[in-house]
This record gives C-alpha cells, structure tokens and sequence, in this order.
C-alpha cells in the first residue's frame, strides 16, 4: 500500500512538475498525513525519519536562501517523501534522484546548448530514482 501510494503522488506532481512547474500540495498533505498515521500506528519508527526529515526542511532552507533556485515544491517534495520512507529507502530513492537529474543538466548543458540557470523538473527524476530503488532494494 505504501509503495502504491508513493508511487501515485511522485507520477501526479512528475506530471505538474513538467507541465507546470508546480506541485499539488493538497497531494503533499495528504502523503504527508498518510506518513504520520502509519508512525501512529506504529508501522514504523519515528527515530527511522529524523534524518529524511530534516533532509526536506534542508532543502526547504535552501529554497528559501536562494531565492528559488532549488524550488520550494521540490523541498516540499523531499519533506512529504521523508514522512513516509524509511531512512536507507529514502537516501537510495534521492541520490538516485539528483544522479539522474545531474546526468541530464549535464546533457543539456554539453549537447543541447542550455544555460545552467535552465530550469529542471526534479520531481519526475524522483519518481525514477524511487522505482529504481524499489527495484535494487526490493
């Protein structure tokens, strides 16, 4: 139930993140609050979070200090995933992520001629990166 979730709140906003450049966050609240009934009910541990958690409110900062270089929905993103995955699957789910979206900055940099103050969708990257880390980690 929970892989199935995830999976449709990283397609949903991968969809918005390219259309848009946003993200639902009525969609963020709702894994969000999902996340913490599964802490409530002791699926999981709240220690297990502490670190993809403050991983999120980082990236909030960032946002916010850099004057939306690093979009707020993606840290919004970051912060939503980081109530429901556990530590080892949320780090493996993000590296892969930023591997992945890092690859393709560099393609579109090198062979595509764009800037680096071009805009990337990193919610669609998130999504690959979850997948492949369901797949590696089972």
């Amino acid at each position: 139930m929970k892989e199935t979730l995830t999976l449709l709140f990283l397609y949903g906003n991968a969809g918005f993140d390219v259309r848009k450049r946003e993200i639902s966050l009525l969609s963020v609240a709702a894994i969000s609050l999902y996340g913490i009934i599964l802490w409530l009910k002791g699926g999981t541990v709240m220690t297990e979070h502490l670190l993809p958690l403050g991983t999120g409110f980082l990236f909030l900062g960032c946002s916010v200090f850099s004057a939306g270089e690093f979009g707020f929905g993606d840290g919004l993103v970051l912060l939503a995933l980081g109530t429901v995955l556990e530590t080892a699957e949320y780090l493996v789910s993000v590296m892969l992520g930023f591997l992945l979206s890092g690859i393709w900055a560099f393609y579109l940099l090198i062979f595509q001629k764009k800037s680096r103050k071009t805009e990337i969708p990193l919610v669609p990257f998130l999504l690959v990166g979850y997948v492949g880390g369901l797949i590696l980690c089972g």
